[in-house]
């Protein structure tokens, strides 16, 4: 199974997926890592957007671009803190699955959960 993770550092999981530097790819069946960058995060960058609060209200597009680059991956489960409800349905939409966390740590997350 390929569970997915967004993060800045590739230890924690971030509270805001669209504001991610990335997300952490674990195979679980070979323990295998990839991280791969924010396609959203990118593009703020590039075009030096000003962000003024929440990601959702400046129309990025994560909940439409993430879900399809997450599945051309092969993620079968994205594990994050909170999701909007955009990402939510395309993520469904695209076949892979969601799960809620409180924890932060990602190896924590893990050892917790044998997949």
């Amino acid at each position: 199974m390929k569970i997915a993770f967004p993060t800045n550092n590739q230890r924690t999981i971030v509270e805001h997926i669209g504001l991610s530097k990335g997300f952490l790819i674990i195979d679980t069946k070979t323990n295998e890592k990839t991280f791969i960058e924010n396609p959203v995060i990118k593009e703020i960058q590039e075009k030096q957007i000003k962000l003024n609060g929440d990601c959702g209200e400046h129309g990025l597009g994560t909940g439409k671009v993430v879900p399809p680059m997450l599945k051309d991956l092969d993620v079968d489960l994205f594990v994050a803190r909170e999701f909007g409800e955009g990402m939510l349905g395309n993520l469904e939409y695209v076949g892979i699955k969601t799960l809620v966390t409180d924890e932060k740590d990602i190896e924590e997350f893990i050892k917790k959960f044998k997949f």
